[in-house]
């Protein structure tokens, strides 16, 4: 038995304590020791602009909501946003500057103790939906302490 059932708590309920699965879209995962709770919301689909980069048929766009519930201010700069294929292949990232996606975070951003911050990264997908796996990574040195999600888009 699990330590989810003998709690009498469901998987489903307690998604933060299941780390050996990818999350799907919309549950929170927990990273850095506890103080940052992770979200991935599902994928919004677009058309990239003339004057997006690369161009694609269509891109998909994910709200990644970062709780800071640690006692010391986080500071997003170093986040890692990147995502996957099917077969493990690295998705391209857009940056279409006319329809809001800037490709990354403000330098300047900062979340402190409490509060939480939510940031969109777009990624170059083919026309027809595929399953995508979306990796966060709170600090670029720190390259074990992520949260993966999956789904299609």
């Amino acid at each position: 038995m699990s330590s989810a059932s003998a709690t009498g708590v469901s998987p489903a309920a307690a998604p933060d304590t299941i780390s050996e699965r990818p999350a799907k879209f919309g549950e929170r995962r927990t990273v850095s020791r506890g103080s940052l709770t992770v979200t991935v919301l599902a994928p919004k689909s677009f058309v990239p602009g003339n004057t997006a980069y690369p161009q694609s048929p269509r891109a998909v766009a994910f709200e990644v909501v970062l709780d800071n519930q640690g006692s010391r201010t986080y500071r997003p700069a170093q986040l890692v946003v990147k995502a996957t294929g099917p077969a493990g292949n690295a998705v391209d990232p857009v940056v279409d500057k006319t329809q809001g996606y800037a490709g990354g975070v403000n330098a300047d951003a900062e979340v402190p103790p409490g509060k939480n911050i939510r940031v969109t990264f777009a990624f170059a997908v083919p026309a027809d939906p595929i399953d995508l796996t979306v990796t966060v990574q709170p600090d670029i040195a720190a390259a074990a302490d992520r949260a993966e999600f999956e789904g299609t888009s």
